[in-house]
């Protein structure tokens, strides 16, 4: 494959900049219009010529959303390796993820974009890729692929000038967000050329990725598990952060990406004792970063008292990388805590989860959007914690539309604040038959 000129480079620049530029100024997005007219640029400047037998081929792996979703395609992209075993392997990722992604054994380079999206924007998005996008226009890409995405990630990957994309697509119904000039999620697809329905392929996030080359390529997978990768000095380190304590150790994560995700941590402080109480050599490690954390550990230090919280508890909020998190969690008898990256983190290092969701027990959701099961710990024994019943002004009927997170309030914890202390602690009770009797599934408890 040639080498690509910047020259090569600015003409589509160049030319996206007309098509960014007009659907501002119109608010109208055609992606048929789009198509025809960048695909003579892109033909011009090289990015449609077919590999030669046997070149090396460039693939591009685009990730566009939070740790937890990371970590839920890491074996996705352990199986793209191994299917292109010879190829130079490009990952795309978001900051939240970098410090995961630093030292991922099967890619050649990671590329980091800084875009955090917004979903009811689209314009703007187009902008940032346009910006962004010089960077992956410098290799010429002939495939590339896009795992759990969004509208700008599909536009981005097309962008990029990739020949072959690779990527899902939402059915009627599926929408969670509807974007700027009134796009739902299912827009975009019209720039990729293989698609899968998103949520056809399992039950699971994880199987929807894995989806895409098993059943877009009829590519079989290998190795259905995930992967965190982090250093030996990680590990060294999240073990001198733990060596103090006693066991039974419990993980207690905080936060979430929004705050119907968030249990009150005074309700966590109460599950906490009824643990002791059951088993009076735990010791507990809050992991977590951010303010909102530092607050919730300070919430929790408050409830339980100083005596308590210093014989029990080792706090390491904002003490500890995400890697070293990984590597903490690894070393820990279970996780408590809410539905945010580091639950999946802690399945990925095979650590038994109890998370708290705030999807009501008696809200009807369809089957394959439902994110309390999509979401759900993967292969490990776990337990997840749900309210038994909607607050107003949550309760819909059958026929309204599915709400991504199962609560209409979305900046405070609202259904999940019903949840009793002593339906978590039941709950913890529920993971410790099953981690003794090795039960590799998800119980929903309410």
């Amino acid at each position: 494959m040639s080498e690509v000129k910047q020259s090569d480079i600015q003409a589509v620049i160049d030319a996206l900049k007309i098509y960014v530029d007009n659907v501002e100024k119109t608010n109208r997005c055609n992606l048929q219009e789009f198509v025809d007219f960048m695909e003579p640029k892109f033909s011009a400047a090289g990015y449609r010529d077919k590999p030669k037998l046997g070149e090396k081929i460039n693939v591009m792996i685009m990730h566009d959303a939070g740790v937890g979703d990371f970590v839920l395609q890491s074996g996705a992209i352990r199986e793209v390796r191994r299917i292109y075993p010879k190829a130079h392997i490009t990952l795309v990722v978001g900051s939240p993820a970098a410090s995961l992604a630093e030292f991922c054994p099967h890619v050649d380079e990671v590329i980091l974009n800084n875009q955090q999206y917004n979903p009811l924007n689209y314009v703007d998005g187009l902008k940032w890729n346009l910006n962004f996008v010089q960077k992956l226009l410098t290799r010429r890409y002939h495939v590339a692929y896009a795992f759990v995405h969004n509208p700008i990630a599909t536009a981005l990957m097309y962008m990029s000038g990739a020949q072959e994309r690779i990527s899902h697509f939402f059915e009627e119904g599926e929408e969670t967000f509807i974007c700027h000039c009134n796009m739902p999620l299912r827009y975009g697809m019209g720039l990729a050329q293989h698609l899968l329905p998103m949520y056809r392929y399992g039950d699971h996030v994880v199987d929807t990725c894995f989806s895409l080359l098993e059943a877009g390529l009829h590519a079989p997978i290998e190795n259905r598990e995930l992967e965190i990768w982090f250093t030996g000095l990680d590990l060294t380190t999240a073990k001198e952060m733990i060596k103090s304590a006693r066991r039974p150790l419990y993980a207690v994560v905080f936060g979430g990406n929004r705050m119907v995700k968030h249990y009150p941590p005074e309700k966590y402080a109460k599950v906490l004792e009824l643990i002791v109480n059951a088993e009076p050599s735990a010791n507990f490690v809050i992991l977590g970063g951010g303010q909102a954390d530092a607050i919730s550990a300070q919430t929790l230090r408050q409830s339980l008292g100083e005596d308590f919280f210093s014989k029990y508890v080792i706090d390491l909020t904002n003490k500890v990388t995400y890697r070293q998190t990984a590597a903490v969690l690894g070393l820990c008898n279970m996780y408590i805590g809410n539905d945010t990256g580091a639950l999946h983190v802690a399945a990925a290092m095979k650590c038994p989860a109890l998370a708290v969701f705030p999807f009501p027990a008696d809200f009807p959701a369809p089957s394959m959007v439902d994110g309390l099961r999509l979401f759900r710990p993967y292969h490990v024994p776990a337990v997840v914690v749900q309210p038994a019943h909607a607050l107003e002004p949550c309760k819909r009927p059958k026929n309204e539309p599915y709400i991504p997170f199962g609560c209409r309030i979305l900046d405070q914890p609202h259904c999940i604040a019903s949840i009793l202390p002593d339906v978590v602690f039941a709950g913890f009770q529920i993971l410790k038959d099953k981690i003794a009797k090795n039960i590799v599934n998800t119980t929903y408890v309410y």
